[in-house]
């Protein structure tokens, strides 16, 4: 509750005090008069002492508060004091039906080459029901020193899922997908890598999921310096590639371009691949490049592709080619040795209405340097569906998922599913 403010003018004080002489003008005041004046005024002016101070109390006290009132912005989120509260994220539930008894019947399962391996060609098809992609966000931005201080995290529920069952719980462990802050041109933390462009990704049901696809999230230190019709990139990034060997971070750069003809991006990557077993120690330096684009063609249609090439590794296809091998033999016997790989997809959207809309979607990849066993040769992936935004924030989908995965020895790993989803983003 707010006291009443009471505003006390310079007006005030000085017709307070010219009434005094005027009184005096009239009749000689005597002594005692004088001094019972004095007494008035000395009483008078300690209520305006008073009442000032109140004044700049209440003042006071309302500028604190309001600093820390809770109100909204235009665009929906928390304003408190000079920090902005935004809270967001979506809640999805998927239905799958798989063939060779992919993933043993869940529907949360993401396809990837090590869960093609799984599969078995004698068995039928499984159907199953998952709400475990649903994600939960938070994020802040605040001025600081002349610059925004933004800070992000995000949780979604692939972790562990060892004490889950699909008998009475369904329990599955939050896992972290985000973690940043940025203040500036600087962001460290754990978000998408520099190294991968979302541009490349497309309106598909199956997230990340295309055998061709740049897909990591992992901790970084990335400087951005913005310029006229674009921005330019460069990051250190958590280095890895199988081994736990390594001694120097990923070093990645990239450029965009953007438009009103579209977006363009080209990211060059160096890595350091080492073994150190404590018998064999070596270590070898690669390279990976990767281009992507998305352009507008006809209404709101797109068009979105990549190319990749290099030591891709763990970076493209959900790891559907090794980092490095231990050659085996030969005059290189027990040292390390990079694999190298390429991979091009187009993902075509077309709007039958602004609410209705499908993408089409096909991936290649393969191997591009010697190899043997079961190491992948070739990996393909292809995509059709049907999205509908029947009100605000929410998506229904219906699509078909065919991938290929082929090995050097000449196993054969096909899966088919089809997968309803409904999304509602909040």
């Amino acid at each position: 509750m707010f006291k009443p403010i009471i505003k006390i003018t310079t007006a005030t004080v000085i017709g307070a005090s010219l009434m005094l002489p005027l009184q005096m003008a009239h009749a000689q005041a005597t002594p005692a008069e004088i001094s019972a004046l004095q007494v008035q005024m000395k009483a008078l002016q300690a209520q305006i002492d008073a009442l000032t101070s109140q004044q700049q109390a209440t003042q006071k006290e309302v500028a604190t508060v309001g600093k820390n009132v809770v109100t909204r912005t235009p665009a929906g989120d928390l304003l408190i004091g000079d920090t902005t509260l935004s809270i967001g994220g979506y809640i999805k539930a998927q239905a799958t039906a798989s063939n060779n008894g992919f993933g043993d019947g869940k529907a949360s399962e993401i396809v990837s080459p090590g869960a093609l391996r799984k599969m078995n060609s004698d068995q039928g098809s499984r159907t199953s029901m998952s709400a475990r992609e649903s994600r939960f966000n938070i994020g802040t931005s605040t001025p600081v020193f002349g610059d925004t201080l933004k800070t992000f995290v995000e949780l979604d529920f692939y972790g562990s899922d060892n004490q889950a069952n699909e008998f009475v719980s369904n329990s599955y462990g939050p896992r972290l997908r985000h973690a940043y802050g940025s203040w500036g041109k600087w962001l460290a933390g754990q978000t998408w890598s520099t190294f991968m462009d979302l541009n490349g990704l497309g309106e598909i049901d199956a997230f990340g999921q295309h055998a061709s696809a740049i897909f990591v999230r992992q901790t970084q230190l990335r400087y951005t310096q913005p310029f006229a019709g674009g921005s330019l990139q460069f990051a250190l990034e958590n280095p890895e590639d199988g081994g736990d060997d390594q001694s120097v971070p990923d070093m990645i750069g990239r450029v965009n371009f953007d438009g009103n003809w579209g977006h363009a991006s080209v990211a060059a990557m160096a890595r350091k691949l080492s073994l150190d077993d404590g018998t064999a120690k070596d270590s070898k330096w690669g390279d990976a490049y990767s281009v992507t684009g998305r352009f507008p063609t006809f209404g709101k249609d797109d068009i979105r592709l990549q190319a990749n090439y290099g030591n891709l590794g763990r970076y493209m296809g959900l790891l559907a080619y090794p980092d490095s091998v231990v050659v085996d033999g030969g005059t290189e016997n027990g040292n390390i040795d990079s694999i190298d790989a390429w991979g091009l997809s187009a993902i075509y959207r077309h709007f039958w209405t602004d609410s209705l809309r499908s993408s089409l979607a096909y991936s290649q990849t393969g191997l591009d340097s010697s190899g043997s066993g079961n190491m992948t040769d070739s990996y393909d992936s292809a995509f059709i569906n049907l999205m509908w935004t029947p009100i605000t924030n929410t998506t229904l989908a219906i699509e078909y998922q065919r991938f290929k995965l082929e090995e050097v020895d000449g196993d054969n790993f096909d899966l088919n599913r089809m997968q309803v989803s409904a999304k509602y983003d909040f």
